[in-house]
């Protein structure tokens, strides 16, 4: 029988909501032991919220009818990942996966709390985004971020050798107390309120979520909703949905929030992100020139990049976007270049070519594209055909799409620690990321794998220390 959504949604229609996410949970909190594809699972908790108990009266769950369900959806579409292995698309496919997968898989360290404090609090252009968000849910952004990394230790207590903290997956009311030793009560009840799934207007919050994607049949492959929401309200009780979902609360929330919910945030952050860039320039002591003074080396008018490594012919221009939705699990040659041609495509056909050419145009140069969040693709020769027949042709023997990489954030501050330590220059980076992805044996998709070489097992940046310092748990 060929799986449809309106089999799926049916069955799920007949249960309650309380049985059918209770045995979601069962599933979760067995993961460990027995490995399922959770993404899955969250799909199912979506739309018990959406559908769940709809037909009256409700059948008793069993765990056959549960697994039923459960694997109706492991089994929904999968011919959309396969239609691309088809066509002998297979970097389409694994985007497709990473899009669904990866950002499940995403550490946490005290480093990137203390990335997070630098750009949307202490780190100000024309805009106090601070003020917004305080206005918006009731407390700050360093409270926010001081109770998330108290909860994620909380959470992670186990694996933090802190067992005697004893974390079933609930934010325990002993937890709740301590924490509100720490900080002010009213804060932690700002904190919840806004981490917390409502169940009383559940159906709105779904709808609100801006990664959605419409089409049930490729909602499998969505970012879950739950990222957002990564805290429930269940048998009377706080529940942290999954460890992975809060570990990306606890990377990006704030991002995907003010995203969200401030017009004015997406300009304010992209002064701050090439402020905080500039910072990691400045800490590994290189010689360079930034935007405005590129602009008095070129022509009236020119087009323009963020900074230039003057020693070492490097190039670099900031953009803190994200692929959106659908173009993510749908990655036709149409949708992606609809969806990069105004900021990763730009950055290379408009920017860095043009730029490089004139101020050094009869050397090798090399490009690095700065994005906040990390991109399934992370060389731009992958994403060079997108763009070379639909922008002006400019010849690039002197950047070539081999030379350019793209990477995130919280690599860039790997990266800015690398050279600090002494352990290779900028160009040595670039030099081996070049190399390794020119043979397929040794090709790395993500930038930050070609840096695992190098032994970096502390962070000392100046830029971060006063954050850090900030953040520290005093009891």
């Amino acid at each position: 029988m060929e799986i449809s959504f309106t089999y799926i949604r049916n069955r799920i229609r007949e249960h309650k909501r309380q049985d059918l996410l209770q045995a979601c949970y069962n599933v979760l909190d067995n993961e460990e032991k027995e490995p399922k594809p959770v993404w899955f699972v969250f799909l199912l908790m979506k739309w018990t919220y959406l559908h769940g108990e709809e037909t009256y009266p409700s059948k008793v769950l069993t765990d056959k009818q549960f697994s039923n369900i459960l694997n109706s959806i492991f089994n929904f579409n999968q011919e959309h990942v396969s239609s691309f292995l088809k066509q002998g698309q297979i970097d389409r496919a694994f985007h497709i996966i990473f899009s669904q997968q990866f950002y499940l898989q995403e550490g946490v360290r005290k480093e990137k709390f203390a990335t997070q404090l630098k750009l949307f609090c202490i780190l100000k252009s024309k805009y106090d985004i601070d003020v917004r968000f305080k206005a918006e849910t009731g407390f700050s952004i360093f409270d926010f971020i001081y109770l998330t990394q108290i909860t994620w230790l909380y959470a992670n207590s186990d694996i933090l050798g802190k067992k005697e903290l004893n974390f079933n997956g609930y934010l325990s009311n002993d937890f709740l107390l301590a924490v509100s030793q720490l900080t002010d009560l009213d804060k932690v009840r700002s904190f919840l309120k806004l981490l917390v799934l409502d169940p009383i207007n559940t159906n709105e919050k779904i709808a609100n979520f801006k990664r959605s994607v419409r089409a049930e049949e490729l909602q499998s492959m969505e970012r879950t909703f739950f990222t957002l929401y990564p805290f429930q309200l269940f048998n009377n009780g706080i529940r942290i949905i999954h460890k992975s979902v809060f570990n990306y609360s606890a990377n990006y929330y704030i991002y995907d929030y003010l995203k969200s919910n401030d017009e004015d945030f997406t300009t304010e952050f992209g002064l701050r992100f090439e402020k905080y860039i500039e910072l990691g320039i400045k800490e590994s002591s290189y010689k360079y020139l930034n935007e405005t003074e590129i602009k008095k080396k070129l022509p009236l008018n020119s087009t323009s990049v963020d900074f230039h490594l003057t020693e070492y012919n490097v190039f670099i221009e900031c953009k803190a976007i994200e692929i959106q939705p659908y173009p993510s699990i749908n990655p036709t040659d149409d949708l992606l270049y609809n969806s990069l041609k105004d900021s990763i495509l730009k950055a290379y056909f408009k920017q860095l070519l043009p730029v490089s050419k004139k101020l050094n145009g009869s050397d090798e140069n090399w490009g690095i594209i700065l994005t906040y969040k990390k991109m399934f693709w992370s060389h731009f020769v992958d994403l060079y055909h997108l763009g070379k027949d639909k922008f002006e042709p400019l010849e690039n023997n002197h950047l070539p799409p081999e030379n350019v990489f793209i990477t995130d954030i919280y690599t860039w501050d790997k990266v800015v620690q690398i050279i600090k330590n002494g352990q290779a220059t900028i160009l040595d980076i670039l030099k081996l990321a070049k190399s390794n992805n020119s043979v397929g044996s040794t090709k790395k998709q993500s930038f930050d794998m070609h840096l695992d070489i190098y032994d970096v097992r502390r962070y000392d940046l100046t830029y971060l220390t006063d954050e850090l310092e900030k953040l520290k748990i005093r009891v």
